[in-house]
């Protein structure tokens, strides 16, 4: 398989390049297509005649492991972006010295090594991210698919781009056949060099007119270099990079001839079985070389409307001599920190071994030594200069000796682009002034050399240049401390494992720093990482509005959504989207509470019935007793009687149950017996067990209750004054429970479970929920208490509700298991006691297993921490992937959220940036165990409506219905209350108007 490219060579005024492609024998025979070339002039006001150099750029052979350019083979690395903003000294030294690892690898021979290093930035598409997210959703609505096309989009319109670094290697040359083979001649197949011939006179004529000829690599002797690809990929393991496919190898040639237009994702390409007379179109432009930059035009396909972009690159003239390692002066960090604009930077360089440097060295040190002693010997006092030059070069040929280090010889340049010339010369100063001013660099645009320079960041050989002043010999860990592989890139990251692909880019959350961040729920577990995520944060921080916006993304994907709702701000988004201002209607709130919305009963309709359909509702504190009946709620009756004593517990205190334990467990031991008896009994009447167990009633806590209310009436008949005295103050505690609010949830004589919830959307909402002020359970006053635990209680039966086997997908048609997600609001409340922290440990174990994350929202942190420190001590996996934390408001609560982002607890880069967060901005770490901070984007006028939970801006913002079709909304950026949006959702307004 051939990349097929023409281009024109570096003509003085004007250069014409284009593309021709010969199909596949089945396609054409062969035949061609090209365009003209028109006339232009170029610089210096000199007319040029219309010329036709259009010349094939020499891509003979691509696939995902190697490419061939020329007779010299390559392979490439596609290099991990780590952002960098909270490593410590530590991190950041091991970060800097992991390419230079990597690279004494390759250079450990006995023959240069040729590589390319480029930092380029590609933009984020919509083909290639909201059709693929729409693709791995379980049931996406045609909303759902319009909200990720219109996000990428929005994306596009403000230039958003990732960040890739990618690495080249040169593998080695073809050798040349034997037989001098020309082009039009045949040759045997078993040649073992690079095969030509045009065989048949179309394809001799074909060649003749395009330059292009039949022409094909043979089998074996891309078996020979495949072999070295996979070792050269082995030696620099430690870089952790993926092999650079063909996609993207196409995409990297056509980069640098577009400037900062976007490159077309024309469908090329994937790998395929190789052939011959198979060739890709891969580019098609045409330029003009001026004096001190390139010209290059690209053709819309559909209007032929021509596009042009101008493009210059800078040369690394002069560096200091010695330069101290800083994170904020990185050379191919600076750019992307410093400068508003797209930088891309260009390393050619070659790795030397270890015994030509030393002797290049040591030639370079003697020439030193040299003229020092011969201005000495002359009477001259040597300069400063030139003395630190010898110093400097001793050392360093000592440095060699004592560590065998390889060398090398490197020319950094650096690329910008713009849409007319007067911009590109002002980002060119910038430029220029910022490295002078910062890293005391000298950049250098030669002239006259625009042609070739840009020649040399494409794939593969470069032309030679005459600007060899500007190369510099020095050690390999220069590029390292450039910090290469450091940006800002965060959120989800696929990650291949054994040639297989595992995760996707999920939602658009919002940015870190230039870059955006997605994130979907369930990337984590798609990488075989746990199945929890934590929001964090103090009050008014954002983490509601970000815990929403998943909620309403995750549930229109398909993916079924269980929400624990204490203070109805779920069900309040729900309503809004629902019934839309209506919401704002005084009556409203009763009609919710009563369960009215939308029956007959009401006067209130959904605006949009879709979205209501699938969306239900449950206002707890209304529905009947014993719904939350420990038996009920457990998968089984050992699992009910655990869960029955931690109720209990929870309910009463420890102290007052610990008074009461002894007639409570052997209650417990009474109404188990009963039950187990009756299923034996139903067995011998032939029933199988499984029959008997569904048939028999479960025990209740009524029956407990009733028990040791007996018992209690029992003592008292018979006159026994130490057990009246134990089980008088149990009766009357568990008596009492039957009737309080909260608790009395979990007593009936006939508990009747909630009914099966199998919709979108299902919030349970525990209206007028009295969250407990402390975090310690010893300080919670007795309605607190009983809040507490029926909270824990709905938590367990959420995750019951989730564990479903598996389902027919409704648009694949294929059976799996549908993607499911708990949340649970004021989390720190259920997470506050042992029993609530193993209950949480057990749903994010086993809902990983059936595919269900669980979402912790939550004001305090240190609970979550103890769920992830005692998954460290028990040798297993962290089960929280994903951590967003949001403003605290002291150092004390900030140090307690270091450890959830994986930072060490006085960490003071951390603890400083959670204290000063603005409202809508957090610190994440995400999957890959990456901490940076992110300004949440909210996108939609809508969605910053529907998430808006301040009680003062809310009634405003619900005050207008929302389109029913996301087609019809406004961005935020768009939209006329700017202003009024700054405070609520300054991430969004900011982050919308700055790019």
């Amino acid at each position: 398989m051939f990349l097929l490219i023409l281009l024109g060579g570096a003509v003085a005024f004007f250069v014409v390049a284009m593309i021709m492609a010969a199909a596949s024998k089945g396609k054409g025979q062969g035949q061609g297509r090209g365009q003209s070339a028109r006339p232009s002039s170029g610089g210096g006001g000199r007319e040029a005649k219309a010329r036709h150099e259009a010349l094939r750029l020499p891509y003979r052979y691509a696939d995902d492991r190697l490419f061939v350019h020329g007779d010299s083979v390559w392979t490439g690395l596609v290099l991990p972006t780590s952002i960098d903003e909270y490593l410590n000294a530590a991190e950041l030294q091991a970060m800097a010295e992991g390419p230079a690892r990597g690279l004494l690898n390759l250079a450990r021979g006995d023959r240069n090594v040729e590589c390319h290093y480029r930092k380029v930035y590609q933009p984020i598409t919509t083909l290639n991210w909201a059709e693929e997210l729409n693709a791995v959703a379980w049931d996406p609505t045609e909303n759902y698919k319009a909200y990720n096309l219109r996000k990428a989009e929005y994306q596009e319109r403000i230039g958003a781009m990732r960040e890739r670094n990618i690495l080249l290697v040169k593998l080695g040359s073809l050798k040349r056949g034997g037989n001098g083979v020309l082009p039009g001649e045949a040759e045997p197949h078993e040649d073992p060099g690079l095969l030509r011939g045009a065989l048949g006179i179309a394809d001799q004529a074909t060649a003749a007119a395009t330059g292009v000829a039949d022409e094909y690599l043979s089998p074996s002797v891309l078996a020979e270099w495949t072999q070295v690809a996979y070792e050269v990929h082995e030696s620099l393991e430690g870089l952790k990079g993926t092999p650079l496919t063909r996609e993207e190898l196409v995409w990297l040639i056509r980069k640098p001839l577009h400037g900062d237009l976007p490159v077309p994702p024309e469908p090329v390409l994937g790998s395929r079985s190789w052939g011959p007379d198979q060739f890709d179109l891969v580019v098609d432009f045409s330029g003009e070389n001026r004096k001190t930059h390139i010209v290059l035009h690209q053709y819309d396909e559909e209007t032929g409307e021509q596009q042009t972009s101008y493009t210059t690159t800078l040369v690394a003239a002069n560096w200091p001599a010695e330069t101290r390692f800083r994170q904020s002066t990185a050379w191919a960090r600076y750019a992307a920190q410093h400068v508003e604009f797209p930088v891309e930077i260009d390393m050619r360089f070659t790795l030397i071994p270890h015994l030509k440097f030393k002797d290049r060295a040591n030639k370079i040190s003697g020439n030193l030594v040299d003229e020092l002693n011969d201005m000495v010997n002359s009477g001259r006092q040597p300069d400063a200069k030139l003395s630190s030059q010898v110093a400097r070069s001793q050392n360093l040929c000592e440095d060699i000796d004592e560590h065998k280090m390889p060398g090398m010889e490197a020319q950094i340049r650096f690329t910008i682009s713009a849409p007319d010339v007067k911009e590109l010369e002002r980002r060119r100063r910038v430029l220029e002034m910022q490295f002078k001013q910062d890293l005391k660099v000298t950049l250098l645009r030669p002239t006259r050399q625009q042609w070739r320079l840009l020649q040399s960041q494409l794939p593969g050989d470069a032309p030679s240049l005459p600007i060899a002043p500007y190369l510099r010999l020095q050690e390999v860990e220069q590029l390292g401390a450039g910090l290469p592989t450091a940006g800002t890139e965060l959120g989800d990251n696929p990650e291949h494992r054994s040639g297989k692909r595992l995760g996707w880019v999920g939602n658009l959350v919002g940015w870190a720093g230039k870059m955006p961040v997605h994130y979907s729920l369930h990337v984590g577990p798609a990488r075989n990482d746990g199945g929890g995520l934590a929001i964090v944060g103090a009050s008014g921080g954002g983490k509601s509005s970000l815990a929403l916006q998943k909620f309403y993304e995750e549930s229109e994907s398909g993916v079924r959504c269980l929400v624990i709702d204490p203070k109805t701000d779920f069900a309040q988004m729900c309503y809004y989207l629902a019934y839309g201002s209506q919401v704002n209607d005084p009556a409203f709130a009763s009609d919710a509470e009563s369960g009215l919305l939308g029956t007959p009963q009401s006067r209130f309709q959904p605006v949009n019935p879709e979205f209501w359909a699938e969306t239900e509702v449950v206002d707890l504190l209304k529905g009947q007793a014993g719904v939350l009946d420990p038996w009920v709620i457990a998968r089984d009756v050992a699992s009910g009687r655990l869960l029955a004593e931690s109720m209990l517990r929870g309910f009463l205190g420890d102290e007052d149950y610990q008074r009461v334990r002894l007639p409570v467990i052997e209650a417990m031991a009474t109404v188990v017996g009963w039950y187990n008896s009756a299923v034996r009994q139903a067995v011998e009447q032939g029933l199988t067990a499984r029959d008997a167990e569904l048939q028999v009633p479960r025990p209740t806590l009524w029956a407990v209750v009733d028990e040791v209310v007996g018992a209690y009436e029992q003592a008292v008949a018979s006159g026994e004054r130490e057990a009246v005295k134990d089980l008088k103050l149990a009766q009357m505690l568990l008596t009492e429970l039957r009737t309080l609010p909260y608790a009395r949830l979990s007593f009936a004589e006939r508990p009747q479970p909630l009914s099966s919830m199998r919709k979108r959307r299902t919030v349970i909402t525990l209206r007028g929920f009295q969250s407990p002020a402390s975090s310690d359970p010893r300080n919670w006053n007795p309605a607190e208490r009983l809040a507490a635990t029926a909270l824990m209680a709905v938590v367990e039966l959420g995750s019951q509700m989730l564990d479903v086997g598996y389902e027919k997908n409704p648009v694949t048609g294929e059976v799996g298991l549908r993607p499911k997600a708990l949340f649970v609001d004021e989390a720190y409340v259920v997470t506050a006691t042992e029993n609530g922290r193993d209950l949480m440990r057990r749903a994010l174990k086993q809902g990983r297993s059936y595919l269900a994350v669980t979402v912790l929202i939550t004001q305090q942190a240190i609970d979550l921490v103890q769920i992830e420190d005692s998954e460290a001590r028990g040798g297993g996996a962290n089960q929280i992937h994903t951590v967003f934390a949001f403003k605290q408001k002291s150092a004390q609560e900030a140090s307690l959220v270091a450890p959830l982002l994986g930072r060490p607890e006085d960490d003071p880069k951390v603890l400083s940036a959670l204290q000063d967060l603005r409202t809508g901005v957090c610190l994440q770490r995400d999957a890959d165990k990456r901490v940076g901070t992110v300004a949440v984007d909210l996108v939609f006028k809508e969605i910053l409506a529907a998430t808006d939970t301040n009680g003062t801006t809310r009634p405003a913002r619900q005050g207008v219905n929302a389109p029913l079709s996301v087609w019809d909304w406004t961005y935020l950026q768009e939209s006329a209350d700017n202003a009024t949006t700054a405070t609520s959702a300054p991430a969004s307004a900011q982050h919308t108007t700055k790019h």
